[in-house]
């Protein structure tokens, strides 16, 4: 075995007992007790940071506005120093329908807004929700189901993809699936900690951690880990919302830069909390696991284009085949699942020499594969397109953490970044 395969071993030992666990947190029952619900439903406060979203804020109040919900809601529209016509949009709903306000404000960022909308909210079960998404019609219904438990301090939902004639779409619904997933295996370990695009919180816990944070660009992250160190518990419901996503690369990697830049922010600012027994699974495996794939990513990805360009190099480019069929197929090998899949029956049948790395990884393949079938199982519908989407999923996901981890090396050359402000993505 060279050296390369000896670290990549490592990771791969490391990736089978991450997805055992996975699977076995799946099919763990939750032993959480689930109480009764109350005959009536808690009044509710619907607060929608915005920026820019003229395109999509009349559907998105109009969707708080139809859902299913027995009590009384207001909907309260924060527009953080929008320069489009979202002012102009939301007045004209809030003139024709009172349960809905307009507070503006400079442009401050997303935290800030939420707590001037926080600072508004007469319920005391405040939700919030990205501004350019569309809840499900039972979907404030299901969020505040947990509450009969006084002990809940917050609540998450589930996010979906609103569906689109792009593939680049079809790789984010597919993330969104096993994002929920990997929420709903923390959730099991009473580990949820992220809070992201629909959450419910209650009022007066949000007063005792001092509201959202504006020092990330991961509000929904840090408050999570705020809210469970001052003791409240936070838990995942069935609620569903409908979410736009980036459809081009240029959007995606702006978003996922974001994203990556807030995590480590959020880490560094509670630095306490991995591997910290105080906190429970959230310390011990919660994030923990989220550090792994930062370590994973830095080591794992040079190693693998290394792989890919150097066995490209010995095999064809050293014998002036720089494109043909064979070439063809060694590139669309290594990024779909064709090449995995080829190799094993080969393996299987004599033709190829297997190794112990090989079965590490034939292993760490199918247990990805089961995973990923239960997870849409659970959180989706079966689709056609999730065989396309599993199947070049591969590429998809290095340029993802490439885009992901680039904040962490400007990170690493001391380029610290703050701040909460926003600006569209896509």
């Amino acid at each position: 075995m060279n050296i390369p395969e000896t670290i990549l071993s490592v990771f791969f030992v490391a990736m089978l007992l991450l997805y055992s666990s996975w699977i076995i947190l799946f099919f763990m029952p939750n032993k959480r007790e689930k109480k009764a619900l109350e005959t009536k439903t808690p009044t509710i406060s619907v607060i929608l940071p915005t920026h820019n979203e003229e395109k999509c804020i009349a559907e998105t109040i109009r969707s708080v506005l139809n859902a299913k919900y027995s009590s009384e809601r207001e909907v309260i529209v924060v527009n953080d120093g929008s320069t489009d016509r979202t002012e102009e949009i939301v007045k004209k709903i809030s003139e024709e329908n009172r349960e809905v306000k307009l507070i503006n404000v400079t442009h401050g960022g997303k935290a800030n807004a939420i707590n001037q909308g926080v600072k508004n909210a007469k319920s005391e079960i405040v939700i919030v929700l990205d501004a350019d998404s569309r809840v499900d019609e039972n979907a404030l219904l299901q969020i505040v189901e947990p509450f009969s438990d006084e002990k809940v301090g917050a609540v998450s939902g589930i996010i979906k993809t609103i569906d689109e004639k792009n593939i680049l779409v079809w790789f984010q619904d597919f993330e969104y699936v096993l994002s929920s997933a990997w929420r709903y295996l923390c959730n099991n370990l009473n580990a949820t900690y992220i809070l992201p695009g629909f959450a419910a919180i209650r009022r007066n816990a949000l007063i005792a951690v001092g509201g959202f944070s504006a020092d990330t660009f991961s509000e929904d992250f840090e408050i999570g880990l705020r809210l469970k160190k001052k003791g409240f518990r936070l838990d995942m419901s069935n609620a569903i919302i409908y979410t736009k996503v980036p459809t081009t690369l240029k959007g995606l990697m702006r978003q996922r830069m974001r994203w990556g830049l807030g995590t480590i922010q959020v880490m560094r600012k509670h630095s306490d909390v991995p591997l910290n027994r105080k906190f429970g699974a959230v310390g011990l495996y919660g994030i923990p696991t989220q550090l792994y794939w930062y370590i994973h990513s830095v080591v794992v990805l040079p190693i693998t284009f290394y792989q890919i360009f150097g066995g490209y190099y010995q095999y064809f480019a050293a014998f002036k085949n720089f494109f043909s069929f064979e070439v063809a197929k060694y590139f669309f090998g290594w990024f779909s699942a064709y090449g995995m899949l080829e190799y094993s029956y080969k393996a299987f049948i004599g033709e190829y020499r297997i190794s112990p790395f090989f079965y590490l990884v034939f292993i760490v393949f199918f247990l990805n594969i089961f995973y990923n079938a239960i997870a849409i199982l659970k959180f989706s519908k079966p689709k056609l397109r999730y065989l396309f989407t599993i199947f070049f999923f591969f590429p998809y996901s290095i340029l993802v953490l490439i885009f992901y981890i680039s904040p962490l090396i400007s990170e690493l050359l001391g380029n610290r970044k703050k701040g909460n402000k926003w600006e569209k993505s896509f």
